[in-house]
């Protein structure tokens, strides 16, 4: 059986906008401390920590194009890349009709965890499970990018990471009632 969550946690962030962020990335860099609370994934009991500043920073394009497409088709495949130094592992995501797969490839974690993720590389679990184990992560950014003045006119991505809140049901395991 495959387990698969994230514990968002309760990062700190500094309520200051950067006039030069232009993207995402750059804003949730700004303003999440490098030295706060990390979101902490479950990949088949193996416990991963993100950083909100750096790894989840970089992830979220990439988080938010994979949400669309499964949205748009009941079936598909994406392989992404996931470049943070922390987090360096590529994913083959396939899905089918409310299905998902991810077989992945592990280089480099925070605890050097890579040998034990390689032995325990794939993961099979429902759309829905999947998409709602984002959901608090997601709800940490737009708010923490809300509260320093970010908006939708102001940096790329933001409108999607919106649209994506909104799509989304409950919040993952470990926040439902």
């Amino acid at each position: 059986m495959s387990i698969f969550f994230i514990q968002a946690g309760t990062p700190g962030f500094r309520p200051v906008l950067d006039e030069n962020d232009e993207t995402l990335s750059d804003a949730v860099e700004s303003i999440f401390l490098l030295n706060t609370e990390s979101a902490v994934m479950a990949w088949n009991h193996i416990s991963i920590p993100l950083s909100y500043k750096y790894d989840i920073g970089y992830m979220l394009d990439d988080l938010l194009y994979l949400l669309k497409c499964i949205r748009q088709v009941d079936t598909g495949e994406v392989t992404i890349h996931w470049l943070p130094d922390t987090f360096r592992c590529d994913w083959h995501i396939t899905w089918n009709h409310g299905q998902m797969e991810i077989q992945s490839c592990w280089e480099c974690t925070v605890g050097h965890l890579e040998n034990l993720l390689n032995d325990n590389s794939r993961i099979s679990i429902p759309v829905p499970h999947f998409v709602s184990e984002w959901k608090a992560v997601f709800c940490n950014v737009a708010d923490g990018l809300k509260k320093s003045g970010y908006d939708e006119n102001r940096i790329r991505g933001m409108r999607q990471l919106s649209e994506q809140l909104s799509l989304m049901g409950h919040k993952g395991i470990l926040y439902r009632e």
